[in-house]
């Protein structure tokens, strides 16, 4: 199937032949741009070879192979050794990079919500003795002052008030994601 009224397609164009009504090529490389595209497939690959592949493949996925085999010429002849396989690795090393970067912004943000927990156990202690020095002064008004302080009455200060998260598995996870950063 040629491309045009007598043009032939970019493959033909590039091996300067006659296109036919049957080229594998000519659905897939047009007259304008393709030339040049496939002139990196033609020296990575070889014409035949291609021809052959495609021959191999479906027709509704020979479009996508063609892709595919134009991205791989292009990486080869950027990279000869590990073509699109270096770009596979580099962007394996960013994603290890940045699940390293949000493991210790989740281990920073859990550290501060547990430091602010503890201070809060704090302001809630000194709250609590404040309670316990006036409760005789106050008698009901202790109690309602208790419960807006977010405390049970039935409780003591040291089970009201103990910390929920201990601060050391924060530091470790910072830790951690740390040496996955430098690794």
């Amino acid at each position: 199937m040629a491309t045009g009224a007598g043009s032939p397609c970019g493959a033909c164009k590039f091996l300067r032949r006659k296109c036919t009504s049957d080229c594998i090529f000519a659905p897939y490389f047009g007259s304008d741009q393709s030339p040049a595209q496939f002139a990196a497939i033609h020296r990575v690959f070889g014409a035949s070879n291609v021809s052959k592949l495609l021959a191999q493949v479906p027709v509704h996925d020979r479009c996508e192979a063609v892709a595919t085999i134009a991205y791989e010429a292009q990486a080869r002849i950027k990279d000869p050794v590990y073509g699109c396989v270096g770009h596979i690795f580099a962007l394996q090393q960013q994603v290890a990079v940045l699940q390293a970067q949000v493991m210790q912004v989740k281990a920073q943000l859990a550290y501060r919500a547990a430091l602010s927990r503890v201070l809060e156990d704090q302001q809630c202690q000194e709250n609590f003795s404040v309670f316990l020095q006036s409760d005789s002064e106050y008698g009901a008004d202790g109690v309602l002052l208790m419960q807006q302080m977010g405390c049970r009455e039935d409780v003591s200060a040291q089970e009201f008030c103990r910390k929920r998260t201990p601060h050391y598995e924060f530091g470790e996870l910072q830790a951690m994601a740390q040496r996955m950063m430098r690794s």
